[in-house]
């Protein structure tokens, strides 16, 4: 078992509220109560193309197949949509700032189950996490989507990479960012490193928050390098 998988069912024993309506939890494998894992704002996009996840990577519909062309990009999905002042907000919040990395491990876990269903796996060797800059995994003490990560890794038996994609810049947040000032914000934002170990494999690359996708194009952008490989996008949510 992986030193991450370990932290995170670890984590999962102390006194449980839920992540989004702070209401007691009797079971402690648990990160929300019943009522709020019921109520999650699902997408419903595991088995949908042209959603809004992918048009926020690839353009509208009909611009939509030349970009995954160029981009290599063969499906986008998002499990839950984000919205602003909704609970889903506290739940986010508290998994990227709050030291709970066992939500992402869990959602990654909740998202993994009700996706395999829709065959949204199916042929995909590898998944990446987005990558943090160093001082900012410093700073956090971990990476929210490499738990995503991991958690969709637990359920799908799929291997999780994190040493192929690094952030080689300390972008400012983007939630701080208008317009084209995101683009040019995450722009060569990463690199790569050995290449040739991924050429022509299937990659899922998983991120926690989806918004404009620049991030997520200029990642896509640095992973061209790793020849021959299709790329699928999963994020936990998409902002709306």
């Amino acid at each position: 078992m992986s030193s991450i998988i370990r932290q995170a069912l670890c984590s999962l024993f102390y006194p449980k509220t839920c992540a989004m309506c702070g209401a007691y939890i009797g079971d402690i494998a648990h990160v929300l109560c019943d009522t709020c894992l019921a109520d999650l704002p699902r997408t419903e996009q595991a088995e949908q193309r042209q959603n809004e996840t992918e048009m926020a990577l690839l353009g509208q519909p009909a611009d939509m197949v030349k970009a995954s062309k160029v981009m290599h990009v063969n499906s986008a999905a998002a499990f839950l949509f984000f919205e602003k002042n909704h609970p889903i907000q506290t739940m986010i919040h508290q998994m990227k700032y709050a030291d709970r990395p066992d939500i992402g491990f869990y959602m990654g876990r909740q998202a993994a189950m009700e996706f395999q269903y829709a065959g949204f796996f199916d042929g995909i060797d590898v998944i990446i996490p987005m990558p943090l800059h160093p001082k900012r995994l410093r700073e956090r003490g971990y990476n929210q989507s490499e738990y995503i990560a991991s958690g969709i890794g637990s359920v799908t038996g799929i291997p999780v990479d994190t040493t192929h994609v690094t952030r080689k810049r300390n972008t400012p947040k983007q939630a701080l960012q208008k317009g084209e000032e995101r683009k040019s914000n995450v722009a060569n934002a990463f690199e790569v490193n050995h290449p040739e170990q991924l050429y022509h494999k299937h990659i899922l690359v998983v991120d926690d928050l989806i918004t404009t996708g620049e991030t997520m194009k200029s990642c896509l952008q640095a992973m061209k390098l790793f020849r021959g490989a299709t790329f699928h996008v999963m994020a936990l949510c998409k902002a709306t």
